[in-house]
């Protein structure tokens, strides 16, 4: 269940000092009352624009703009093609159920969504329990959020939360292995992580899209976490069928006609279901990590070892 503000105040921080926050009528200020932060619809908007993409009079003026905000009122129409050409993937629900388990052990866990201006796909069930305590930020404001945040100065005291989950979002910011830090931060010991991020997509949400991983190039991002699970979300045919959109959309100039192309070849993502996982790891659409914080940092000479695609067997260090 989605928490209400006032009952993560005390959890909450100046993302410039890691203060703790007194929160006023029009604004919250650090204890010192140094710093100041505006709210919008009564949420708190913790970014320190001093290291942002953003300036803080762009970022207000653009909060009615969809390079900042967004919309799902897509009606059941556009839900239903959208449910056909970008479905969630099976093993997204797969891992994410695993994540609630590893949460349901406890009596109640404390869970930290980063970038849930829209719930990921497969995430619906951590929403709807009633163990899970959930936090959410993003760099916009939707229902979805109690707070407005960057990820790479979460505004979360240390060691306050159960689970992050990030899904689809590190390829969106300037400095994955900062965000990733802060993720390890913000983390109590022995707690879990679980990241899902694009390896061969396109650029989509235009200027606010940065980078991409292989599976390996992601396992090391997350090198200070014990591996439980990682792999691939959607493989191969997910990024042919990526292409033929875009190679549409570009031959065309039309982002409808890209969609449409999409819709016709949408049946090419089932072919990710019989294609061999060595082979979805070079040429994946996305990848997927989980794992658990340790102090235990793997070396670089462990990754070479650890690559799972077709023209290595798989190594030790996953099991």
């Amino acid at each position: 269940m989605i928490l209400p503000l006032d009952t993560i105040k005390n959890d909450l921080r100046c993302p410039k000092t890691g203060q703790a926050l007194d929160f006023g009528i029009e604004s919250a200020q650090t204890i010192d009352k140094i710093f100041s932060y505006r709210y919008i619809d009564g949420k708190p908007v913790l970014i320190d624009f001093e290291t942002f993409v953003m300036n803080i009079e762009d970022f207000f003026s653009s909060m009615g703009n969809s390079i900042v905000a967004r919309s799902d009122n897509v009606g059941p129409i556009g839900k239903r093609l959208r449910d056909v050409i970008s479905p969630v993937h099976p093993t997204s629900k797969k891992n994410l159920a695993a994540v609630q388990r590893l949460l349901n052990d406890k009596r109640r866990s404390r869970l930290l969504v980063v970038g849930g201006g829209e719930i990921g796909g497969g995430a619906e069930p951590l929403y709807a329990d009633d163990n899970i305590e959930l936090l959410s930020f993003d760099i916009y404001n939707s229902p979805n959020v109690q707070f407005i945040a960057d990820a790479h100065k979460i505004p979360l005291a240390s060691h306050s939360v159960d689970c992050v989950v990030i899904q689809y979002v590190l390829e969106h910011v300037l400095d994955p292995q900062q965000v990733v830090g802060e993720i390890h931060r913000v983390l109590k010991d022995n707690a879990i992580v679980y990241a899902e991020t694009p390896f061969l997509e396109q650029v989509h949400e235009g200027p606010l899209d940065f980078t991409r991983f292989t599976e390996s190039g992601h396992r090391y991002l997350f090198k200070q976490f014990e591996l439980i699970d990682s792999g691939v979300i959607a493989g191969a045919g997910t990024h042919l069928a990526w292409s033929i959109e875009h190679f549409a959309r570009a031959l065309f100039r039309s982002w409808g006609i890209g969609k449409v192309f999409k819709l016709l070849f949408s049946w090419l993502q089932y072919f990710d279901r019989i294609i061999p996982e060595s082979y979805n790891i070079d040429a994946a659409d996305s990848v997927y990590f989980m794992g658990r914080k340790t102090k235990v940092v793997i070396s670089p000479n462990q990754i070479i070892p650890y690559y799972q695609g077709r023209n290595r067997k798989r190594s030790n260090l996953k099991k």
